[in-house]
Protein backbone atom coordinates (compact mmCIF):
# COMPACT_ATOMS: atom_id res chain seq x y z
CA UNK A 1 0.00 0.00 0.00
CA UNK A 2 1.09 3.65 -1.04
CA UNK A 3 1.98 5.77 1.25
CA UNK A 4 -0.08 9.16 1.97
CA UNK A 5 3.34 10.70 2.25
CA UNK A 6 5.65 11.89 -0.09
CA UNK A 7 9.21 13.30 -0.16
CA UNK A 8 10.78 14.56 -3.12
CA UNK A 9 13.56 15.82 -4.48
CA UNK A 10 14.89 17.57 -8.13
CA UNK A 11 17.93 17.16 -10.50
CA UNK A 12 19.03 19.44 -13.08
CA UNK A 13 21.76 21.24 -15.27
CA UNK A 14 24.68 19.07 -13.82
CA UNK A 15 25.94 15.51 -14.17
CA UNK A 16 28.24 15.65 -10.75
CA UNK A 17 24.47 16.27 -9.05
CA UNK A 18 23.49 13.09 -9.80
CA UNK A 19 26.62 11.40 -7.59
CA UNK A 20 24.91 14.20 -4.68
CA UNK A 21 21.83 12.36 -4.88
CA UNK A 22 23.04 9.28 -4.02
CA UNK A 23 24.02 10.68 -0.67
CA UNK A 24 20.42 11.86 0.05
CA UNK A 25 18.68 8.55 -1.67
CA UNK A 26 20.79 6.17 0.67
CA UNK A 27 20.69 7.85 3.44
CA UNK A 28 17.01 7.87 3.38
CA UNK A 29 16.87 4.30 2.59
CA UNK A 30 18.76 3.53 5.33
CA UNK A 31 16.27 5.40 7.91
CA UNK A 32 14.04 2.65 6.64
CA UNK A 33 11.15 4.97 6.47
CA UNK A 34 7.73 3.72 4.79
CA UNK A 35 7.22 7.41 2.89
CA UNK A 36 7.17 7.23 -0.57
CA UNK A 37 10.43 9.16 -2.52
CA UNK A 38 10.27 11.01 -5.91
CA UNK A 39 12.69 12.03 -7.94
CA UNK A 40 12.52 14.70 -10.90
CA UNK A 41 14.51 14.97 -13.07
CA UNK A 42 15.55 14.32 -16.91
CA UNK A 43 15.80 10.99 -18.87
CA UNK A 44 19.60 10.91 -19.10
CA UNK A 45 20.09 11.77 -15.21
CA UNK A 46 17.64 8.97 -14.47
CA UNK A 47 19.73 6.56 -16.03
CA UNK A 48 22.79 7.31 -14.28
CA UNK A 49 21.17 7.39 -11.16
CA UNK A 50 19.75 4.28 -11.60
CA UNK A 51 23.20 3.01 -12.46
CA UNK A 52 24.14 4.58 -8.70
CA UNK A 53 22.32 3.72 -6.79
CA UNK A 54 22.05 -0.18 -5.15
CA UNK A 55 18.28 -0.07 -3.38
CA UNK A 56 15.85 2.19 -5.31
CA UNK A 57 12.82 0.23 -3.76
CA UNK A 58 10.36 2.54 -3.70
CA UNK A 59 11.48 5.04 -5.35
CA UNK A 60 9.89 7.01 -7.95
CA UNK A 61 10.82 9.03 -10.89
CA UNK A 62 9.20 12.03 -12.55
CA UNK A 63 10.97 13.08 -15.60
CA UNK A 64 11.10 16.47 -17.69
CA UNK A 65 13.97 16.87 -20.20
CA UNK A 66 13.95 20.46 -21.60
CA UNK A 67 15.71 22.08 -18.11
CA UNK A 68 18.92 23.05 -18.64
CA UNK A 69 20.12 26.50 -17.23
CA UNK A 70 20.54 26.67 -13.64
CA UNK A 71 17.62 28.92 -12.82
CA UNK A 72 15.02 26.38 -14.58
CA UNK A 73 16.51 23.66 -11.94
CA UNK A 74 16.31 25.98 -8.92
CA UNK A 75 12.95 26.70 -9.49
CA UNK A 76 11.90 23.19 -10.64
CA UNK A 77 11.00 22.51 -7.19
CA UNK A 78 7.43 24.24 -7.72
CA UNK A 79 6.14 21.75 -10.48
CA UNK A 80 5.51 18.96 -8.16
CA UNK A 81 1.43 19.76 -8.79
CA UNK A 82 2.33 18.67 -12.75
CA UNK A 83 3.42 15.29 -11.31
CA UNK A 84 0.55 12.76 -12.53
CA UNK A 85 0.69 10.98 -9.01
CA UNK A 86 -0.03 14.21 -6.52
CA UNK A 87 -3.58 13.67 -6.02
CA UNK A 88 -2.49 10.47 -4.51
CA UNK A 89 -0.72 12.26 -1.66
CA UNK A 90 -2.23 14.49 1.42
CA UNK A 91 1.05 16.34 2.44
CA UNK A 92 4.44 16.55 0.23
CA UNK A 93 7.71 17.54 1.55
CA UNK A 94 10.76 19.12 -0.74
CA UNK A 95 14.42 18.60 0.09
CA UNK A 96 17.11 19.86 -2.14
CA UNK A 97 19.52 17.19 -3.36
CA UNK A 98 22.30 18.09 -1.28
CA UNK A 99 20.93 17.03 2.04
CA UNK A 100 21.50 13.87 3.87
CA UNK A 101 18.72 12.23 6.11
CA UNK A 102 19.67 11.65 9.49
CA UNK A 103 16.53 9.72 10.34
CA UNK A 104 13.16 8.68 9.29
CA UNK A 105 10.92 12.17 8.15
CA UNK A 106 7.46 10.61 8.55
CA UNK A 107 7.25 12.54 12.32
CA UNK A 108 7.66 15.89 10.07
CA UNK A 109 4.82 15.65 8.38
CA UNK A 110 3.29 15.79 11.48
CA UNK A 111 4.09 19.54 11.92
CA UNK A 112 2.12 20.15 8.88
CA UNK A 113 -0.86 21.07 9.87
CA UNK A 114 -2.46 24.53 8.46
CA UNK A 115 -2.80 25.15 4.50
CA UNK A 116 0.37 27.21 4.02
CA UNK A 117 3.72 26.34 3.31
CA UNK A 118 6.66 24.93 6.29
CA UNK A 119 9.78 26.11 5.52
CA UNK A 120 13.04 26.78 7.43
CA UNK A 121 13.44 30.40 8.31
CA UNK A 122 17.13 32.10 8.06
CA UNK A 123 18.34 35.43 7.29
CA UNK A 124 16.04 38.85 6.50
CA UNK A 125 14.09 39.97 3.81
CA UNK A 126 15.81 43.69 3.69
CA UNK A 127 19.50 42.49 3.75
CA UNK A 128 21.66 44.48 1.17
CA UNK A 129 22.02 41.12 -0.85
CA UNK A 130 18.99 39.64 -2.71
CA UNK A 131 19.51 36.46 -1.40
CA UNK A 132 15.69 37.21 0.91
CA UNK A 133 14.24 39.33 -1.91
CA UNK A 134 14.88 43.38 -1.10
CA UNK A 135 14.25 44.67 -4.10
CA UNK A 136 10.74 43.07 -4.47
CA UNK A 137 9.73 43.86 -1.06
CA UNK A 138 11.25 47.21 -1.73
CA UNK A 139 8.89 47.26 -4.83
CA UNK A 140 6.08 46.21 -2.99
CA UNK A 141 6.16 49.13 -0.55
CA UNK A 142 9.44 51.65 0.25
CA UNK A 143 8.30 51.03 4.02
CA UNK A 144 8.00 46.97 3.93
CA UNK A 145 8.93 46.24 7.46
CA UNK A 146 12.23 43.90 8.01
CA UNK A 147 11.26 40.41 9.23
CA UNK A 148 13.23 36.90 9.16
CA UNK A 149 13.65 35.28 5.70
CA UNK A 150 13.56 31.72 4.49
CA UNK A 151 15.85 29.62 2.79
CA UNK A 152 14.09 27.19 0.25
CA UNK A 153 16.22 23.76 0.99
CA UNK A 154 13.14 22.63 2.77
CA UNK A 155 8.95 23.32 2.18
CA UNK A 156 6.33 20.95 3.89
CA UNK A 157 2.47 21.56 2.56
CA UNK A 158 -0.42 20.02 2.05
CA UNK A 159 -1.72 19.30 -1.78
CA UNK A 160 -4.60 21.59 -1.60
CA UNK A 161 -5.68 24.02 -4.46
CA UNK A 162 -4.03 27.07 -2.26
CA UNK A 163 -0.94 26.04 -2.14
CA UNK A 164 -1.08 25.17 -6.08
CA UNK A 165 -2.20 28.57 -6.72
CA UNK A 166 0.91 30.28 -4.75
CA UNK A 167 3.36 27.81 -6.87
CA UNK A 168 1.88 28.72 -9.64
CA UNK A 169 2.21 32.43 -9.38
CA UNK A 170 5.60 32.69 -7.78
CA UNK A 171 6.92 30.65 -11.26
CA UNK A 172 5.15 33.11 -13.15
CA UNK A 173 6.62 36.13 -11.68
CA UNK A 174 10.27 34.20 -11.69
CA UNK A 175 10.00 33.43 -15.15
CA UNK A 176 8.81 36.21 -16.31
CA UNK A 177 12.21 38.18 -14.40
CA UNK A 178 14.51 35.20 -16.01
CA UNK A 179 13.82 36.32 -19.34
CA UNK A 180 13.85 39.79 -18.65
CA UNK A 181 17.53 39.16 -16.85
CA UNK A 182 16.60 40.54 -13.95
CA UNK A 183 17.87 37.88 -11.72
CA UNK A 184 19.88 38.37 -8.80
CA UNK A 185 19.46 35.25 -6.81
CA UNK A 186 18.10 32.49 -8.54
CA UNK A 187 14.34 31.36 -6.91
CA UNK A 188 15.24 32.13 -3.11
CA UNK A 189 13.92 35.70 -3.35
CA UNK A 190 10.76 35.03 -5.18
CA UNK A 191 9.75 32.54 -2.48
CA UNK A 192 10.33 34.75 0.46
CA UNK A 193 8.51 37.13 -1.36
CA UNK A 194 5.12 35.45 -2.44
CA UNK A 195 5.48 33.38 0.48
CA UNK A 196 5.77 35.95 3.13
CA UNK A 197 3.42 39.08 1.26
CA UNK A 198 0.35 36.21 1.09
CA UNK A 199 1.02 35.11 4.40
CA UNK A 200 1.53 31.61 3.60
CA UNK A 201 4.66 29.81 5.30
CA UNK A 202 5.46 28.91 8.94
CA UNK A 203 9.01 29.69 9.38
CA UNK A 204 9.66 28.39 12.78
CA UNK A 205 8.28 24.69 13.25
CA UNK A 206 11.20 23.22 10.75
CA UNK A 207 13.65 24.86 12.56
CA UNK A 208 14.03 22.16 15.19
CA UNK A 209 13.78 19.46 12.47
CA UNK A 210 16.34 20.51 10.12
CA UNK A 211 19.52 22.70 9.75
CA UNK A 212 22.43 23.50 7.21
CA UNK A 213 25.68 22.54 7.95
CA UNK A 214 25.35 20.94 10.72
CA UNK A 215 27.90 18.47 12.11
CA UNK A 216 27.00 14.89 13.04
CA UNK A 217 27.53 15.00 15.98
CA UNK A 218 25.32 18.36 16.42
CA UNK A 219 22.79 16.67 14.47
CA UNK A 220 22.42 13.46 16.50
CA UNK A 221 22.62 15.25 19.80
CA UNK A 222 19.86 18.18 18.63
CA UNK A 223 17.37 14.82 17.02
CA UNK A 224 17.32 16.63 13.82
CA UNK A 225 15.92 14.51 10.76
CA UNK A 226 17.64 16.26 8.21
CA UNK A 227 20.51 18.25 7.32
CA UNK A 228 21.29 20.30 4.01
CA UNK A 229 25.11 21.44 3.20
CA UNK A 230 24.28 25.26 1.63
CA UNK A 231 26.21 27.72 -0.35
CA UNK A 232 28.03 27.43 -3.78
CA UNK A 233 24.91 27.08 -5.65
CA UNK A 234 25.97 24.62 -8.69
CA UNK A 235 29.18 23.71 -7.34
CA UNK A 236 28.46 19.96 -7.06
CA UNK A 237 31.87 18.62 -5.84
CA UNK A 238 32.31 20.89 -3.62
CA UNK A 239 28.80 19.37 -1.87
CA UNK A 240 30.23 16.05 -2.69
CA UNK A 241 33.59 16.92 -0.55
CA UNK A 242 31.07 18.11 2.46
CA UNK A 243 28.25 15.17 1.96
CA UNK A 244 32.20 12.62 2.03
CA UNK A 245 33.36 14.33 5.34
CA UNK A 246 29.57 14.00 7.01
CA UNK A 247 29.11 10.61 6.01
CA UNK A 248 32.47 9.41 7.40
CA UNK A 249 31.67 11.39 10.95
CA UNK A 250 28.24 10.30 10.78
CA UNK A 251 29.03 6.30 10.53
CA UNK A 252 31.77 6.75 12.71
CA UNK A 253 29.17 8.38 15.57
CA UNK A 254 26.28 6.18 14.63
CA UNK A 255 28.71 2.32 14.44
CA UNK A 256 27.44 -0.04 16.92
CA UNK A 257 28.85 0.24 20.16
CA UNK A 258 30.71 -3.80 21.26
CA UNK A 259 29.59 -4.21 25.00
CA UNK A 260 31.57 -5.34 27.55
CA UNK A 261 30.63 -9.33 27.34
CA UNK A 262 31.65 -8.86 23.26
CA UNK A 263 34.77 -7.61 24.19
CA UNK A 264 35.90 -10.52 26.22
CA UNK A 265 34.26 -13.07 24.24
CA UNK A 266 36.33 -11.60 20.73
CA UNK A 267 39.51 -11.22 23.43
CA UNK A 268 38.66 -15.04 24.48
CA UNK A 269 38.48 -16.02 20.98
CA UNK A 270 41.89 -14.44 19.96
CA UNK A 271 43.00 -16.05 22.75
CA UNK A 272 42.59 -19.26 21.36
CA UNK A 273 43.59 -18.19 18.23
CA UNK A 274 47.30 -16.71 18.94
CA UNK A 275 47.54 -20.28 21.31
CA UNK A 276 46.81 -22.50 18.23
CA UNK A 277 49.04 -20.36 15.89
CA UNK A 278 52.01 -20.82 18.89
CA UNK A 279 51.43 -24.24 19.06
CA UNK A 280 51.68 -24.92 15.63
CA UNK A 281 54.78 -22.65 15.02
CA UNK A 282 56.08 -25.26 17.77
CA UNK A 283 55.57 -28.17 16.07
CA UNK A 284 56.96 -26.74 13.24
CA UNK A 285 60.21 -25.48 15.05
CA UNK A 286 60.50 -29.13 16.58
CA UNK A 287 60.11 -30.76 12.78
CA UNK A 288 62.61 -28.69 11.00
CA UNK A 289 65.31 -29.22 13.92
CA UNK A 290 64.41 -32.96 13.42
CA UNK A 291 65.45 -32.56 9.94
CA UNK A 292 68.52 -30.23 10.67
CA UNK A 293 70.11 -33.02 12.83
Amino acid sequence: MSSKYLIYTCCFHQETYTDVLVYLINSFKKTGSTVDFLVYTTSDFKTLIQSKCHDLTGVQFFEKNFYKSMNQARVSKLDIFDYPGIENYEKVIYIDADSFFIKDPLPMFDSIQDDIVYVYGEGNILYDAEYWGRSLFLKENSQYPDREGIASFIMGFKTVPTIKKLFIKTKQAFFLDMYQNKLKFYDQPFLNFFFINNNMCNSDVFKKLAKSRESAQSAIDEGRFVVHFAGCPGHGYVKLELLKEFQTDFDRLTKPKVNNEEKSQTIFFLQQQLEEMRQKTAKLEALLMQQLQ
